[in-house]
């Protein structure tokens, strides 16, 4: 199973399509339980992500499983030189994070900002979370990034067990520059995000704002071809990501029950990639969500 579950939802409203707002915890419950008999093993979080980690907690703690939950969360942002406040900060998040969880030790820890470890000191942050794997609290440390540029820079100064990045059927940037192969040489674990850009890959046409209307002829041939294919868009949009050999992890953010059950329905679905180059884009006003003025 290549899916894993994203949880931001479950302590915060996120998402262009969101219009539902954060989940409750009756269905995060149904969410969870169904995730854990379809095979899903993988729970992405953050410290940042409200009161996530707390409602993943409350119920993995309490659930009679016969193998753990494979959890990684992530550090808070840092903005300033890595000196050892930075350091203590870390570590101190790291074990907030454990007692909300209610777990001795977790999958992994990532950086959630690929920058913060390219200031003045940000090696630190790496030899501290190392240093959380030696003892056993870690089994593997990674970064969260954006761009090409960033994954050159880490290979050229650190190695990671895992790497979290962007990648769609309209973000196909690091496909196309070798950067996913360039991963895998060196055996980093490659947890795609934004396998449906927020949502906006799914949304009804008529409903996307005209700030969009640049790049409106892209999603309207991502419709069509979806339709000449006799399916949704979100299976050809995740089809597209879990047929990338590289990618070793698809991760999705749900609101509903119903919202996993059709995404796992899709699991099955593999194409041809390099049949949908012709939807990929290239301007980051689109791609990153941080820059939508939406």
């Amino acid at each position: 199973m290549k899916i894993a579950l994203g949880t931001v939802q479950f302590g915060m409203s996120y998402g262009i399509a969101n219009k539902l707002g954060e989940v409750g915890s009756p269905e995060i419950e149904r969410i969870l339980q169904y995730a854990d008999r379809n095979g899903v093993e993988i729970l992405d979080v953050a410290s940042s992500y409200g009161n996530a980690e707390s409602a993943i907690g409350k119920f993995i703690s309490n659930q009679v499983r016969s193998k753990q939950w494979k959890v990684i969360t992530k550090t808070p942002h840092f903005k300033s030189d890595i000196i050892d406040q930075q350091v203590d900060e870390l570590l101190e998040s790291f074990k907030l994070s454990l007692k909300k969880l209610g777990q001795k030790s977790i999958y992994g820890l990532l950086i959630h900002n690929c920058d913060d470890i390219f200031l003045s000191g940000g090696e630190k942050l790496l030899q501290i979370m190392d240093k959380l794997k030696q003892d056993g609290l870690i089994e593997k440390i990674g970064v969260s990034l954006y761009s090409g540029e960033q994954i050159s820079s880490l290979l050229d100064n650190y190695l990671v067990d895992i790497v979290q990045l962007p990648i769609n059927i309209l973000d196909q940037r690091l496909l196309e520059g070798g950067q996913l192969s360039m991963l895998k040489k060196y055996g980093v674990e490659i947890h795609a995000r934004s396998v449906f850009l927020q949502g906006l890959l799914l949304m009804p046409l008529k409903n996307i704002s005209p700030w969009f209307n640049p790049i409106m002829n892209t999603l309207e041939a991502l419709h069509v071809k979806a339709s000449k294919l006799n399916m949704s868009t979100l299976q050809l949009a995740l089809g597209f990501v879990q047929s990338i050999s590289e990618v070793d992890k698809v991760v999705v953010g749900v609101n509903t029950l119903n919202q996993l059950r059709e995404i796992i329905s899709a699991t099955s679905i593999y194409i041809n990639t390099e049949e949908f180059s012709d939807l990929s884009i290239n301007d980051p006003i689109y791609l990153n969500p941080s820059n939508w003025r939406v």
